[in-house]
């Protein structure tokens, strides 16, 4: 066998190989992207989720607040009451 038969027989396995691990390699980055994509998404709508759980909570404290003042007022209503019944 001459040196070119060799290089030729040798060449189809290799090239084979090298292909293969070109495409192996492109898969593993594109899954890569496609999971820092996702990441970036989920990100995202944490940022929007934590948002309106702030929102959320100022609402709940202006309501408690609110309550708070009603119910003094309301004591103070019933004290007035028995005042002008008593």
């Amino acid at each position: 066998m001459t040196a070119y038969e060799w290089i030729t027989t040798l060449a189809v396995p290799v090239t084979g190989i090298a292909s293969w691990l070109a495409a192996t390699r492109l898969r593993q980055n594109k899954t890569i992207c496609e999971m820092q994509e996702t990441v970036f998404k989920l990100v995202e709508e944490n940022k929007r989720v934590y948002a309106e759980l702030t929102e959320a909570r100022m609402e709940i404290v202006n309501l408690s607040t609110q309550v708070a003042r009603l119910t003094l007022e309301n004591a103070e209503l019933k004290q007035l009451i028995e005042n002008i019944t008593s």
